[in-house]
């Protein structure tokens, strides 16, 4: 209906179907195809045609065309009115880590779109050191982690466990994160227990690329249990490699509703 009636408007205020046609970028005969569209749902003619192709209003014209601006004056000020609220809306920054962008960000995200009037809501994977110096310095108002790290800046609440298993072949080579990300200090840690440096590695930046990587029957990694390909072969480990995720908040610099929000998501989170 709009482009019918943006089209019976530049008519009427151009007076001919041709420079009305060029105004809104389309054919002359889309002009009079959308004109005679409006005049069989109205049931009357809209213009009365002149020499030299100019065209006038009739009554049934001057009538839809006032309604017509009318419609158009409204449309503008509803988007300017969301586009106002838009403007009002408070920043949400929430940072996940690899793995924890898996598992927790659809339960978080779900948690969070009843506030979405209200929050310019985002999200952005990082390693979990870079999320502990983004939330400590407030440039993010919630970071999910995956080891146990804090500073005076931040709160830490515990969230769910999460199994740690050696997956791949175990004669592959060795796919390891970077440092800063929390699966490379349980890595680590798993080369410091069993004594040894794997002879070859490659650091992948990315935990869905080691996934990638082990379900095409390349390498071994050590990865979350919850993203395991099917038919990896996987080699449980001790107990020190279940880790639990942790939300970080900031002590200070949220509005009521940012920390309110941040809760709300953690609360989802913990389920």
């Amino acid at each position: 209906m709009f482009p019918l009636l943006e089209t019976l408007v530049a008519v009427a205020e151009i007076g001919q179907f041709t420079l009305a046609a060029d105004e809104l970028k389309v054919s002359q005969s889309t002009v009079s195809s959308r004109i005679a569209q409006l005049e069989r749902m109205v049931g009357a003619p809209l213009f009365e045609r002149h020499a030299k192709s100019d065209v006038t209003p009739t009554e049934a014209g001057l009538l839809l065309y006032r309604a017509a601006t009318g419609i158009g004056d409204s449309w503008r000020e509803a988007c300017e009115q969301i586009a106002a609220s838009r403007e009002h809306r408070e920043p949400f920054l929430a940072l996940f880590s690899h793995t924890a962008s898996e598992v927790l960000l659809p339960s978080a995200l779900a948690a969070a779109t009843p506030e979405l009037t209200q929050f310019d809501l985002r999200t952005a994977t990082l390693n979990s050191d870079a999320i502990l110096e983004r939330t400590g310095m407030k440039t993010a108002q919630l970071g999910i982690v995956e080891k146990p790290i804090v500073n005076e800046s931040v709160s830490r609440v515990t969230l769910r466990a999460d199994r740690l298993v050696w997956a791949g072949a175990q004669d592959g080579v060795w796919l390891v994160r970077e440092h800063g990300s929390g699966v490379r200090y349980y890595t680590d840690l798993l080369f410091k227990t069993l004594g040894t440096v794997p002879a070859h590695s490659i650091e992948v930046a990315s935990n869905a690329a080691i996934v990638a990587s082990l379900a095409a029957g390349f390498g071994q990694s050590i990865v979350s249990q919850a993203a395991v390909p099917e038919h990896v072969p996987t080699r449980e480990l001790s107990g020190e490699f279940v880790r639990r995720f942790y939300a970080l908040i900031p002590r200070s610099g949220l509005s009521r509703a940012q920390r309110a929000l941040a809760h709300t998501m953690v609360d989802a989170m913990r389920g």
